[in-house]
């Protein structure tokens, strides 16, 4: 027969995976601080055109009120290549990433290869004005995309 284990023994075993669990969750802390508001990569001004690649946060400030913009992620790229004649002129998919003081969102915008696609957010209006290197016939790694963007105030 085993002997059993003392009621000391056996409450500090019960308590192992349970002070594991608590140290890895400490480990998983991003510092982060709830509603935080994210650190911008660059500030722009109002109904002036800049540059936004994937993976970096633009600021705007408008009259009452702020608008923090990123490349969420990009969809289909099925424009036509400029050396090539298309049925179809195609469009780039953009998700956008939105946040004011009032409120967090996303849009959807169809980037054509010539002229602007626009949305409206929470007052905002933002203008992608075209997107760089245009569409060819390979894949186009997300990292190399850059948004000509506009923001003005509706």
């Amino acid at each position: 027969m085993h002997p059993m284990p003392r009621p000391r023994a056996r409450c500090a075993n019960a308590l192992r995976p349970l002070l594991i669990a608590g140290l890895l969750t400490l480990g998983c802390n991003t510092g982060a601080t709830p509603g935080a508001l994210p650190v911008p990569d660059f500030q722009a001004p109002l109904n002036t055109s800049f540059p936004l690649r994937a993976g970096d946060t633009g600021y705007v400030q408008g009259q009452n009120d702020y608008l923090y913009i990123s490349v969420q992620s990009l969809g289909a790229d099925n424009r036509c290549p400029p050396e090539s004649s298309c049925d179809e002129p195609g469009f780039l998919e953009v998700f956008l990433e939105l946040e004011t003081s009032e409120s967090q969102g996303a849009v959807r915008m169809q980037v054509p290869p010539s002229g602007p696609s626009v949305a409206t957010f929470q007052g905002f209006e933002i203008r992608i004005l075209g997107a760089a290197p245009p569409g060819r016939a390979t894949r186009i790694p997300t990292t190399e995309y850059i948004l000509l963007i506009t923001v003005s105030v509706r």
